[in-house]
């Protein structure tokens, strides 16, 4: 395996930090005054899942050429994630929104 360098290290974290928040934002919900249902944190756990997916998105872009065989395989493994994570942070916001 080639070396990995910084680039598709923070590619990698980000993506991650995406996920986790695309996981957790529904939760979030509940982070008011007592456990309170509060839409401020919900959305600020979307938000959050959503700008780190671009991040990751644009920083993975920056990096296409001469890629070393670890670092096209955490690019798959980063793609997969953000991936995932846009689909169902967006698929919970739409069903929060229409009631289920």
């Amino acid at each position: 395996m080639g070396k990995i360098n910084y680039g598709g290290i923070a590619v990698f974290v980000f993506s991650l930090t995406g996920f986790i928040f695309s996981m957790m934002f529904q939760s979030m919900a509940y982070w008011g005054a007592d456990g309170t249902l509060t839409m401020e944190w919900y959305w600020v756990g979307a938000i959050l899942s959503y700008f780190c997916s671009i991040i990751a998105i644009v920083l993975m872009s920056f990096r296409r050429k001469n890629l070393s065989t670890g670092e096209k395989i955490l690019h798959l493994i980063s793609t997969i994630i953000i991936i995932l994570s846009l689909l169902w942070t967006t698929f919970i916001i739409i069903a929060w929104q229409s009631g289920f």
